[in-house]
């Protein structure tokens, strides 16, 4: 059997789901450094999601619960991530900041999420039902239909991306709202994990699938580049609403001044 046929590109995809499974656990078990292991856990997530994505349309309906189960584990560690967020972007903001509100927002911020996070350990001990969650997720994985998935599958479903980037891009470009940034930024970083994926099957297991012909300026370093970009605005929309409640008036003008600028100053 060689590279070029299904079983080993599927066997190729259906170890990386597991090895992405065994990172998410590890990730939600981590207790040195808990809004890390959220981190890591979150893209995860989004890696094993782009997998699924890639694979979907030759392995069958089966794919759509075990999304909708991964975007909900998603969904129920946003919040964490984000309060992990505010407070690294109130830091950055604070460096050279000579009025010192930064770093005294950062601290304020810093509590509230050390205090989220006990809440949610409280109700979820050591993530536990989290992490059995995703145990389950990948026995589901394991029973896919891996032997449908083929070289010419795997292309098609790269260029669909290409598309679902290029619309999101052109929306963005006439629509301009935080919705339509956020879903090119959703898009343009699903299609820079696939391209990885595709890169590693390449390389590891012989296959020859393209992946830019038409597309050279979306390479996987310019997509990262531009996930980056558009993830810079997103977090500062993220500080904004988290600044909605923030205890301290006296600052609070001078900080959302600051972000105003900031908004400003980023690219898209």
């Amino acid at each position: 059997m060689n590279a070029d046929t299904p079983p080993v590109t599927g066997t190729f995809l259906a170890a990386l789901a597991r090895k992405e499974c065994k990172a998410i656990a590890k990730a939600l078990g981590n207790r040195k450094d808990r809004h890390r292991g959220i981190h890591e856990a979150r893209k995860a997530i989004r890696r094993l999601r782009s997998l699924l994505a890639l694979v979907s349309d030759a392995v069958g309906h089966e794919t759509a619960k075990i999304d909708i189960a991964l975007r909900n584990q998603a969904k129920r560690l946003s919040a964490l991530r984000d309060s992990q967020v505010v407070v690294a972007m109130a830091e950055k903001l604070a460096i050279g900041d000579e009025t010192g509100e930064w770093a005294i927002a950062a601290q304020v911020l810093a509590v509230q999420r050390d205090l989220l996070l006990e809440t949610e350990l409280d109700k979820d001990p050591a993530f536990a039902r989290r992490t059995a969650a995703i145990g389950d997720i990948a026995i589901v994985f394991d029973k896919l239909r891996w032997k449908r998935v083929s070289q010419k599958s795997l292309q098609l479903s790269i260029k669909k991306s290409h598309r679902r980037v290029n619309k999101s891009e052109h929306d963005a470009a006439e629509q301009g709202t935080p919705a339509s940034l956020h879903r090119w930024r959703r898009r343009v970083r699903r299609l820079r994990l696939q391209l990885n994926t595709i890169h590693a099957l390449n390389r590891l297991a012989g296959s020859k699938i393209q992946t830019s012909d038409t597309h050279k300026s979306k390479s996987a370093k310019a997509l990262a580049r531009l996930a980056d970009q558009l993830g810079w605005r997103q977090d500062i929309l993220v500080l904004r609403a988290a600044l909605k409640t923030f205890p301290d008036p006296r600052i609070l003008a001078s900080l959302r001044k600051r972000l105003r600028l900031e908004t400003k100053l980023a690219r898209y």
